[in-house]
């Protein structure tokens, strides 16, 4: 009887502990794809305005003086 307390009081504990440290992956996982998701619409936005500029430059450049 004691010792089923004992082994019940042991799965819950470890059961907890399980839910505490999915909890921590699960957010360690959400923070990365984050930063990840934040980090290409950077790059995009980067990209598109590198990419405007030089549209500009080459229509100044072939720009007719007359």
């Amino acid at each position: 009887m004691l010792t089923s307390f004992i082994l019940s009081i042991l799965l819950i504990a470890f059961a907890i502990g399980v839910l505490i440290a999915l909890d921590a992956i699960t957010n360690v996982g959400a923070n990365i794809v984050r930063s990840i998701l934040r980090f290409t619409r950077r790059s995009k936005i980067l990209t598109e305005y590198i990419l405007r500029a030089y549209i500009r430059y080459r229509k100044t450049i072939n720009k007719q003086i007359i």
